[in-house]
């Protein structure tokens, strides 16, 4: 191989390396960064009336699933969760408390703020009916049970992958497993037309780029499960959301 020949081919890779960085960088600038949302988690928990946190790190970890991110500086976050979790023990009949049994229900009551202003709210409660020889854990599978329906009233994943189609599919998260290691009962499924498109879900379409005219047919055909304040409405316009967005938000049906 001669001189000359050996020149062009190193000529010819640095051109062809250079046509690639051009092209990479032609398309980052086409498509525009991701914008995390913060969000700040302002819950107090308790598991028979005592100190528990079970419940708050399933929302966290639901919701960092789900692209957004849980920060602990309020000052940062663009939207607040705040409310109460709490497990408690429940009667149980007279052969269950011979073998040494204890039942145990939980309940939550969560709201999201935009700054001080409330876009929505979620009141969750569990049925009593299973029963064990611990009731600290069996507390706690109540709480990660409450604790998956506040998460899938606020948001569900199934819900924008249905609006987002195949290419926007997220990868599914495990149910949250209780301190016994066995899996907690799968939160409830989402109620289809009736049960609205919640706030986070509309965040979540933006962050992922869904298409304006797919979003507003979700908003026409399911309706919407917050309140459409002008708070709520300017979050959304600092997160990307077009003025043909923001009219489909006001003028859609209020599922309550």
């Amino acid at each position: 191989m001669n001189k000359v020949f050996k020149f062009h081919l190193v000529l010819l890779c640095a051109l062809l390396g250079s046509a690639f960085v051009v092209s990479a960088s032609a398309q980052n600038k086409s498509q525009p960064q991701r914008r995390v949302v913060h969000i700040f988690l302002a819950l107090t928990e308790t598991n028979l009336e005592k100190p528990s946190t079970v419940a708050t790190n399933t929302l966290a970890e639901r919701l960092a699933a789900a692209g957004f991110r849980v920060t602990t500086n309020r000052r940062e976050a663009a939207l607040i969760i705040e409310g109460t979790l709490s497990s408690r023990p429940t009667p149980v009949t007279d052969d269950v408390k011979r073998e040494g049994g204890v039942n145990a229900e939980a309940s939550a009551s969560v709201r999201l703020l935009a700054g001080t202003e409330v876009i929505a709210t979620s009141v969750e409660r569990t049925a009593p009916g299973d029963w064990g020889v611990q009731a600290e854990r069996l507390g706690e599978d109540r709480l990660l049970e409450v604790a998956g329906r506040i998460a899938d009233d606020l948001f569900t994943g199934e819900f924008v992958q249905e609006v987002l189609g195949e290419a926007g599919k997220m990868t599914a998260t495990p149910p949250p497993t209780s301190r016994t290691g066995v899996a907690a009962k799968p939160a409830r499924k989402p109620a289809g037309p009736k049960r609205g498109v919640t706030f986070l879900e509309v965040v979540s379409l933006l962050q992922n780029y869904a298409p304006e005219e797919r979003i507003v047919t979700a908003l026409r055909k399911y309706g919407i499960k917050f309140k459409p304040r002008e708070t709520a409405l300017s979050q959304l316009r600092t997160l990307g959301a077009s003025e043909t967005v923001i009219n489909a938000v006001k003028t859609s049906n209020v599922v309550s």
